[in-house]
């Protein structure tokens, strides 16, 4: 990635070439398009293609070296790339052990940037605080199209941990990754009033206010087939990360208040009164009061809506006595497997000392109870209550002294996080609706629970669901994500065991289909709505390999028809180490917005 030279300019020396373009009038094949002539075209189209500058001037080229000491580079920086305002060099070094039971710590560093002068660290971080992390990760660093003030960087695995005893130990096998996640703040240009306003600890960095001075960090395991990493949709909407945890989506809204502010303004979840039963996707149907016995939330009567009593749905009679009793043996082939824990959920499976919970993928007829309602949360008088899958938490965080109270109850639902201060130190989580003198840190989680929208979208909507027995496997893929209406539309891809249809010749017995479910999520009312069922298609000798690749192949087709160009420096902005795990370097650092380089 040298600077431009007169050759490639097409200048005397340069090739040119002759076929196709034999003619006086022809241009040069080596002569590229006038800059003028290309700049008008970006007028007219209102978009600037990256390759319209392929060549950067000596003036605005730096290379590495000269910019960084040498004993910075010996001690293992990676470079990733510039922050999106052009402010800042990002890099990380991970360090471990000699021996294979010595975890990785990773840290991450912020350069302030000056062509004329050499880079300046301004802040460093641990990155996923307290993680016992056996192998090098993959790392990709994100910021959100218009958020500033934080970063959010993902790490994952694609390997079991080096050495037959620490596998053993840590119980691990490759149909399991984990995967590791910290938002950390953005070191201001200057420090603001409340930085200056912080306590600085003796021997340590210079103070930073919470909005300045923030990490959190979480940990989630996900399983075969490994979810698609999607950042331009997970992080499409400012404040929220969408995290696909193989079992649920989760979105999660980071967000600092100034002092003083004590509105309950909140970017997930506005409640309001549902207007009636049995809206699709709204209002789950009645259930029988032994599934209800040990659900969270209300109370059976409170969550029976109002009106006539209704039955359980039953399934309409078969063509004939045969086809019922098979289809019986089927169910019970499933329950007593899953009982035995081997059962056709596969890697999806729960594990731990918990209750076995119920068989995945029952008949629509028995579908599992719903999860509870929003912790901490009541029902108005007067109000319909909100459907009872819906699953929203929140927790404030506030930059003070203080022991934090005891480890808030884990609800086996919502993501466990790790909220401290710069130095490592947790941060006091405040309670109920305790006042916060200072700033503070919100967090709120909205869950959609993929099990229970699988069931319900095929008991309501699908054409084939009398044929429905069970299902082994699903993917999730995000189609689209809406960050003006708040609502994300998600591909679940699906493998299950169906009767064929009673028109086909020959013995009725279950076959391996594959289908997909498009859903729409409301991020306002955490409320889902089926927006198409496919058909079934029987799998034939395919590998759930080959039937996920073809799946997550029409999902990118999907997405490329819907997709709108966005300008740039409107996207999400994405730094990664792919590089180094595929053996090589970048050749450059670009910042393609102000049109400078770092020659590596």
């Amino acid at each position: 990635m040298a600077p431009s030279s007169k050759a490639e300019r097409g200048g005397p020396g340069g090739k040119r070439g002759a076929a196709g373009g034999a003619g006086p009038c022809a241009a040069p094949r080596g002569r590229r398009e006038h800059l003028v002539r290309q700049l008008d075209r970006v007028r007219l189209s209102g978009q600037l293609s990256p390759r319209l500058f392929r060549k950067l001037p000596p003036r605005v080229c730096v290379t590495l070296k000269s910019i960084v000491d040498e004993e910075f580079l010996w001690a293992g920086h990676i470079f990733l790339g510039f922050s999106k305002c052009g402010r800042y060099v990002l890099s990380y070094t991970s360090s471990s052990g000699d021996d294979d039971f010595s975890f990785y710590l990773y840290h991450l560093y912020w350069w302030e940037f000056n062509v004329h002068s050499k880079l300046r660290l301004v802040r460093q971080v641990r990155l996923f605080q307290d993680e016992e992390i056996y192998s090098d990760l993959y790392l990709t660093v994100c910021e959100w199209p218009g958020d500033s003030d934080k970063v959010i960087v993902f790490g994952f695995n694609t390997r079991s941990a080096p050495g037959l005893q620490v596998n053993m130990m840590l119980m691990s096998d490759e149909n399991h990754r984990d995967i590791y996640v910290s938002a950390v703040a953005v070191p201001p240009p200057r420090h603001c009033p409340a930085c200056r306003r912080a306590p600085a600890p003796p021997g340590e960095a210079p103070p930073a206010c919470l909005r300045h001075g923030f990490l959190l960090h979480t940990k989630f395991q996900v399983v075969y087939p490994f979810p698609t990493f999607q950042p331009a949709f997970q992080l499409r909407k400012d404040h929220v990360v969408l995290l696909n945890t193989s079992f649920s989506l989760v979105a999660c809204a980071i967000a600092v208040h100034p002092a003083g502010d004590s509105s309950s303004r909140q970017i997930l979840y506005e409640r309001r009164n549902v207007p009636g039963p049995n809206r699709r996707g709204e209002n789950p149907p009645p259930q029988p009061p032994e599934e209800l016995e040990g659900a969270g939330g209300a109370p059976p009567a409170a969550q029976t809506p109002p009106g006539p009593p209704q039955t359980p749905d039953l399934p309409p009679a078969l063509p004939s006595p045969a086809v019922a009793k098979a289809k019986e043996f089927v169910a019970d082939l499933f329950r007593r497997a899953q009982g035995a824990g081997g059962g056709p959920g596969g890697a999806h499976g729960d594990g731990g000392d918990d209750p076995p919970p119920p068989p995945r993928g029952l008949p629509p007829e028995t579908t599992p109870p719903a999860p509870g309602s929003p912790l901490g949360e009541s029902h108005l008088p007067g109000t319909s209550p909100e459907p009872g899958y819906v699953n929203y938490t929140k927790l404030r965080y506030v930059l003070e002294p203080g022991e934090p109270p005891e480890d808030l109850e884990d609800d086996k639902i919502s993501l466990p996080f790790v909220v401290t201060d710069l130095s490592g130190r947790s941060l006091r989580p405040l309670r109920d609706r305790a006042k916060a003198q200072g700033q503070y840190l919100t967090v709120e989680q909205l869950t959609l629970d993929f099990e229970y929208v699988i069931n319900e979208v095929i008991r309501n909507d699908a054409a084939w669901s009398r044929q429905f027995c069970s299902f082994s496997d699903y993917d999730i893929v995000i189609l689209e994500v809406c960050p003006e209406t708040n609502q994300v539309v998600i591909n679940i891809g699906l493998l299950l065991l169906a009767f064929p249809s009673p028109d086909e010749e020959g013995q009725l017995r279950p076959r391996t289909y594959h289908t997909s479910l498009k859903v729409a999520w409301d991020l306002n009312s955490g409320t889902f709505a089926t927006v198409g069922v496919g058909d079934l298609t029987e799998v034939k000798g395919q590998t759930s390999g080959s039937v996920w690749s073809s799946y997550r192949k029409g999902c990118v087709d999907t997405v490329m028809r819907w997709l709108v160009p966005e300008g740039p420096g409107r996207g999400v902005h994405r730094m990664t180490n792919e590089a180094l795990h595929k053996g090589c370097s970048l050749k450059v650092l670009a910042d393609n917005e102000r049109y400078t380089w770092i020659v590596l």
